[in-house]
């Protein structure tokens, strides 16, 4: 039976993943570990109680595959763990076997605050605060964000897609805002590079591209199988302008964590 250890499973993302896997027909076993604050809670999965054990008391060598939601393993064994919301969108928005040859990225990332955990409970609880005329508690976002949206350093996820994607050619100037939609990741992006690599990624496109509509027209909640949505306006023939919008948890990370698991399992069947 193949061995799957899930860390930070106490963060509000494995719910949304854990659904996702339920779907897989195959012998695995899951193993759910997480810090004091949540260890002794329970998940549901496939019609069984899962519960979290302490990540310093679990045996991770074990895994198979280990699903590091909270970026905490540090170990040997093959590891997935979940991108930024911007390495995310690019991953489906730009084929891997034309990145190497994109010679410039330029536009912006907002991530939703589905990003951070407790995001979307801290952000409603300002919404909320701000309508009953008190200052809002700053929290996990260090400021309002409710109806507002932070800046933020975009240097590690300008890394990660130079080493991890595969973008290391390319110039890349890119924006990285956390925006008060709740669950809604989007990038709105300019690509430029050879004809080829461009029309690769025109091919991504899943709907016409929406002339003057707002940068993330879909804020709420998505249902599992749904899709990133991408939409591709030609500048020159090598020039684009993509812009992409999807449910962070459910649209991306849950459907991410999916594809990881199932690739691990028919490598060991």
């Amino acid at each position: 039976m193949i061995q799957i250890v899930v860390t930070g499973a106490g963060r509000s993302v494995a719910d949304p993943i854990l659904e996702r896997l339920a779907s897989i027909d195959a012998d695995f076993r899951l193993h759910l570990c997480d810090s004091m604050e949540t260890a002794g809670e329970a998940r549901r999965f496939k019609g069984r109680t899962l519960n979290i054990e302490l990540a310093s008391e679990m045996e991770i060598g074990i895994a198979d595959l280990v699903l590091d939601l909270d970026h905490s393993y540090r170990g040997e064994q093959p590891v997935y763990r979940l991108p930024s919301p911007g390495c995310a969108l690019l991953q489906r928005t730009v084929p891997e076997s034309v990145r190497d040859a994109v010679t410039a990225v330029y536009g912006s990332i907002r991530e939703p605050a589905a990003a951070i955990e407790q995001g979307v409970e801290a952000l409603a609880g300002q919404v909320s605060e701000l309508f009953n005329g008190r200052d809002p508690d700053p929290k996990q976002f260090g400021g309002t964000l409710a109806f507002n949206e932070r800046i933020l350093d975009p240097s590690e996820m300008v890394a990660a897609m130079q080493t991890d994607l595969g973008f290391g050619q390319a110039v890349i100037s890119i924006e990285r805002i956390q925006s008060d939609c709740f669950h809604t990741a989007a990038a709105s992006l300019w690509l430029e590079g050879p004809e080829d690599a461009i029309s690769a990624v025109r091919t991504m496109a899943t709907e016409n591209y929406p002339i003057g509509s707002g940068i993330a027209p879909n804020s709420g909640r998505d249902d599992a199988d749904s899709a990133v949505r991408i939409a591709v306006r030609e500048i020159a023939r090598d020039r684009i302008h993509v812009r992409a919008t999807g449910d962070l948890e459910y649209g991306i990370w849950a459907k991410a964590a999916h594809q990881a698991v199932l690739e691990s399992v028919e490598r060991m069947q």
